[in-house]
């Protein structure tokens, strides 16, 4: 189980983000805006879990979404992706093994998914 999930989407809507999040969870409090952040509590069975949607994360042209929680239905970032990819259909990206404090696994190393391929690649 991994301490939180964090996926990138390319040219995705932060409103179809929402509507995807509503889909999953019981929203607990309305999203917050601040500058280009909303920021989302929400429950998932018993649990609370903040999400934070950050447009313009990495470039112009994706948002990041972070569940700051180890109580997602989704074991790892790629399981993560694949459902924002059927979901959303916009190409998603994402760290290709889970991070944690001391990792030794190449920081360049990311999973992409979108209508052509779904795999391994380096992010420069």
């Amino acid at each position: 189980m991994q301490p939180d999930i964090e996926i990138y989407l390319l040219s995705c809507k932060t409103e179809s983000i929402l509507d995807w999040l509503k889909s999953l969870f019981i929203i607990a409090e309305a999203p917050k805006k601040k500058e280009k952040c909303v920021y989302l509590t929400v429950h998932n069975q018993s649990h609370e879990i903040e999400i934070v949607i950050l447009e313009e994360a990495a470039g112009k042209r994706f948002t990041s979404v972070w569940f700051n929680s180890p109580n997602t239905q989704w074991l790892n970032d790629i399981e993560c992706a694949k459902d924002a990819f059927l979901a959303l259909g916009c190409e998603v990206r994402c760290i290709h093994s889970g991070w944690e404090e001391e990792d030794n696994s190449d920081p360049d190393q990311w999973w992409i998914i979108n209508q052509h391929k779904e795999g391994p690649f380096i992010w420069k």
